[in-house]
């Protein structure tokens, strides 16, 4: 389940002011008074579990201790080396013991000087068989070098210039955060316009994502964004006209998996399932004044299946 921080949207430094309104934030949105979706009855427990926790001091510092916990008792308790085991024979030395050590103690060394003394054989290897040794070896450094330094740069050409150009992941890492946007080389750049509409999508499936926003007039890529299973993204600041969305479920993000005809780069190595929600419009209202947050959940069971795509109408734009 998803750490209760994160489903309120906070930090774990936040306030209990901080706590107070994210709770009523989500509250208006999840309720099940006011939103009828039974997905938004689940996640409204699931806010109002994290609120009864946080929000209570003491059932918060033991939520926020239960880490350290766990880790105290995986140590393993060791015995002072000074403490003898309970039932452990005490020895005694005596005089003849002492004697009989002593005796073996001058024996060993003699033998030990004895050894030392004898006369390790000399090598014999003449100046002349170093140089016979060597010179096969600096040869063959020789030929590497000449070689290396012979070689003829090779010629691309504008069109192979072209064809690899493909679209990388923002980060190396092959684990994305919620946030990221991994199709930057394809899509390219964000648009915006002058509005304060918002468009909230929570994934309530069991899988990662990656979401597309669209102009519903125009078809013009604007956003997009990886989205993680149990987590909320938003897209502000969209068109007055309208927007679509696409996405993709899986699992296991790869940076080198390509799809696109090799054009495009990183990608789910376990994929769910494409959706393309274009015929099913993100409408907002003509009132910029106020900000208009517009919520959908995202699961692997859409209302509209017969509208799953693939991944060459995922990556459809216009230019």
């Amino acid at each position: 389940m998803a750490d209760y921080y994160s489903i309120l949207g906070l930090t774990k430094n936040a306030t209990d002011i901080e706590i107070k309104a994210a709770f009523r934030k989500l509250a208006k949105i999840y309720h099940p008074d006011k939103n009828p979706d039974p997905n938004a009855r689940i996640l409204f427990e699931h806010i109002l579990k994290a609120y009864d926790t946080l929000i209570n001091p003491y059932s918060r510092r033991r939520y926020d201790d239960l880490g350290i916990a766990r880790s105290s008792q995986q140590k393993q308790t060791s015995r002072p080396s000074n403490q003898r085991n309970k039932g452990q024979k005490e020895w005694n030395t005596s005089e003849e013991d002492l004697k009989r050590r002593e005796y073996y103690k001058q024996h060993y060394h003699q033998a030990k000087t004895k050894a030392a003394n004898v006369e390790q054989p000399k090598q014999t290897y003449s100046d002349y068989k170093y140089v016979l040794f060597a010179t096969p070896i600096a040869v063959g450094l020789l030929m590497v070098i000449i070689s290396f330094f012979s070689s003829v740069p090779k010629t691309i050409t504008t069109q192979e210039k072209i064809e690899t150009i493909v679209s990388a992941p923002s980060t190396s890492n092959t684990t994305l955060n919620n946030g990221d946007k991994p199709y930057n080389g394809f899509f390219g750049d964000i648009k915006t316009f002058d509005s304060q509409h918002v468009l909230q999508i929570n994934n309530s499936s069991n899988y990662d994502a990656v979401i597309v926003v669209f102009d519903k007039i125009t078809n013009v890529y604007l956003q997009h964004a990886y989205l993680k299973n149990s987590y909320t993204i938003e897209f502000s600041k969209l068109p007055d006209t309208g927007v679509y969305w696409k996405c993709v479920l899986g699992k296991k993000w790869n940076n080198d998996k390509l799809f696109l005809n090799n054009k495009v780069s990183g990608g789910f190595d376990s994929i769910v399932q494409y959706q393309n929600w274009k015929t099913s419009p993100t409408l907002f209202s003509q009132n910029t004044e106020e900000e208009l947050t517009l919520l959908y959940v995202l699961n692997e069971q859409p209302k509209n299946k017969q509208y799953i795509s693939n991944d060459i109408d995922f990556f459809e734009k216009q230019q």
